[in-house]
């Protein structure tokens, strides 16, 4: 399993839409849904310094993962384009052997469709 980990940091004012596009439900996350070896994410805001945000993606492997990539090509594009317009900086911080990971359930986990 390997986990790709991002690092943002917003606009001012862009919070809301920032969490409804990375959320549990957001598009973000609904297309990676659609990949049957996506198998979750961690999105997380920075206590100290609430304009900075973690994306931490967990999938089987990352052949699979430069396949969603590959096929949901044109999708992701239009998700960045979105994404630019609430980010001043973003960073991939890289991609990791995830080594201990708990269980997880439930719809935000078990609703994959598609590729």
């Amino acid at each position: 399993m390997v986990a790709v980990v991002w690092q943002f940091d917003i606009r001012p004012g862009a919070a809301d839409k920032f969490e409804r596009l990375y959320g549990a439900d957001g598009e973000w996350t609904k297309l990676s849904r659609q990949s049957r070896s996506f198998l979750g994410s961690s999105f997380l805001r920075d206590i100290g310094t609430e304009s900075r945000y973690l994306l931490v993606e967990y999938w089987g492997e990352m052949v699979v993962y430069e396949k969603h990539v590959a096929d949901f090509s044109d999708e992701l594009i239009a998700l960045e384009q979105e994404r630019e317009k609430l980010v001043d900086r973003m960073e991939t911080v890289g991609v990791f052997t995830a080594l201990d990971v708990p269980q997880r359930a439930g719809p935000t986990w078990s609703q994959r469709s598609g590729r």
